[in-house]
């Protein structure tokens, strides 16, 4: 009853709304780009704070505590982030303000890119110069394990935490194509 949580790209709220329920969580963080997506879940999600972000800054959020969130939460995010900047700025301030756990799930993986594009444009009947024009306003972007390694690396000397990556649950849609990343922080 006194844990909290974060979710950054809560979408339609389905997850915030989820762990709250099970969980009794209190004191939770809404984060979401979409204003009308915001709207919606404020009809049905409590003990929640709706805050409307930004898709290339989040100084907005500077005034939140460290530690101020029991865990973090991120779903199918990190794909749409603007530019690698964003995305660290984004991996800093969970790190900041979480106390024991943040998941990043579905990070989409750069080695299986191909792939996945194949596979997305297959489903959708598209070739794939189709579904190149189909997404070249919202480009899903990939990333190398390596590139979460190298910053969470940076970060080390100002946080105490273990990672691990993990693979996404097969029964999972396109879970061959991503994965997740785990972090947890040391007391």
């Amino acid at each position: 009853n006194r844990s909290s949580i974060l979710d950054f790209g809560s979408g339609n709220g389905a997850f915030i709304f989820y762990f709250i329920k099970k969980f009794f969580l209190k004191k939770n963080l809404s984060l979401e780009i979409s204003q009308p997506l915001l709207k919606f879940q404020k009809s049905f999600i409590f003990n929640t704070k709706f805050v409307n972000t930004h898709k290339t800054r989040i100084n907005n959020l500077k005034y939140l505590e460290d530690k101020t969130f029991d865990y973090s939460y991120c779903n199918s995010v990190f794909q749409y982030f603007v530019n690698d900047k964003y995305a660290k700025s984004v991996l800093h301030f969970l790190i900041k303000v979480t106390k024991k756990r943040i998941i990043i799930y579905d990070i989409k993986n750069f080695n299986k890119k191909k792939q996945y594009q194949e596979t997305v444009a297959k489903r959708q009947n598209l070739s794939i110069n189709e579904y190149r024009k189909k997404y070249k306003d919202t480009p899903i972007k990939f990333y190398k394990k390596s590139f979460f390694i190298k910053i969470l690396r940076s970060f080390k000397n100002r946080h105490n935490f273990n990672y691990k990556f993990k693979a996404l649950p097969p029964g999972a849609i396109d879970s061959k194509f991503g994965y997740c990343l785990i972090i947890s922080k040391k007391n």
